[in-house]
């Protein structure tokens, strides 16, 4: 009897322990691939080296240009910037339209190290205000112990707050009804305490507030945090948290590590 409760134990600890699985992520909003400061000079090269340097499970990118004539003025020809940082990287990568622009299409981007293959879309966001289009790009995410969770990545409406109050809440909506573990990320155009930040549900956390890191990811002259990244405290909790002041874009990166700590939904979630 003592045996049967020992391996009964074993048997529970050993179910919570390959749970518990970590992920690093990165979020850069990388300006279509061309330094701000020094027009036509192209980025892609450095982001990509430094990229693959720290090995994240996956990347998230903003203002990402596909096929455009700006690319043009920084790569001598039409670029597919995600395709291109695929190759550089690989990792396996994914677009998703926002809109069309310039002879091609803007939008977002995913790179993941590991791919199932499996989840890659695109969500349309809400547009009351009409301002320029915005749309949230989605893939799963394989885990080493075999878990697979939903990463989304955004880039928010920079001019009304309509839109982006009417695109925190069609998100998160959205991410609520996936049937795996998800988190969040992105430029989001809002600092904390915003009407569209007060929408937020409250068990997503925000992972800069979590680590007590309140450093600007958009630089500028008066400095502000508009990246983010929010995961539902139900399924992870905050490893680490990290602004990095990278010189390509006129924003930051973050680098967030999260762990796992409940691999499925609850039926009926």
């Amino acid at each position: 009897m003592k045996q049967l409760i020992l391996l009964n134990f074993l048997f529970a600890l050993s179910i919570n322990f390959t749970d518990a699985q970590q992920i690093s992520v990165i979020s850069y909003n990388i300006y279509h691939g061309e330094n701000p400061t020094q027009p036509g000079n192209p980025t892609l090269d450095s982001i990509a080296e430094y990229l693959i340097r720290l090995q994240p499970d996956a990347i998230a990118l903003q203002e990402v240009d596909s096929m455009t004539l700006r690319s043009v003025n920084s790569y001598g020809e039409k670029v597919d910037l995600i395709s291109k940082l695929a190759i550089k990287t690989g990792y396996k990568g994914y677009f998703g339209r926002s809109m069309a622009f310039d002879g091609g299409a803007y939008g977002n981007g995913i790179l993941n190290k590991k791919s199932n293959g499996k989840g890659y879309h695109t969500l349309a966001l809400p547009n009351p205000a009409n301002g320029e289009p915005r749309g949230m790009v989605w893939s799963q995410l394989e885990l080493q112990n075999l878990s697979e969770i939903y990463i989304g990545n955004t880039h928010l409406d920079h001019e009304f707050e309509e839109n982006r109050i009417a695109q925190v809440d069609s998100l998160f909506s959205y991410a609520e009804s996936l049937p795996l573990p998800a988190f969040v990320m992105g430029d989001f155009n809002f600092e904390e305490g915003s009407e569209a930040y007060k929408r937020i549900p409250t068990h997503w956390k925000d992972a800069g507030r979590e680590a007590g890191n309140y450093e600007p990811t958009y630089p500028g002259t008066d400095g502000k945090r508009i990246d983010y990244l929010f995961y539902d405290s139900t399924y992870f909790q905050l490893i680490s948290y990290e602004v990095i002041q990278l010189p390509y874009s006129d924003h930051y990166a973050i680098l967030v590590t999260l762990e796992l700590i409940k691999r499925k939904k609850d039926s009926g979630n």
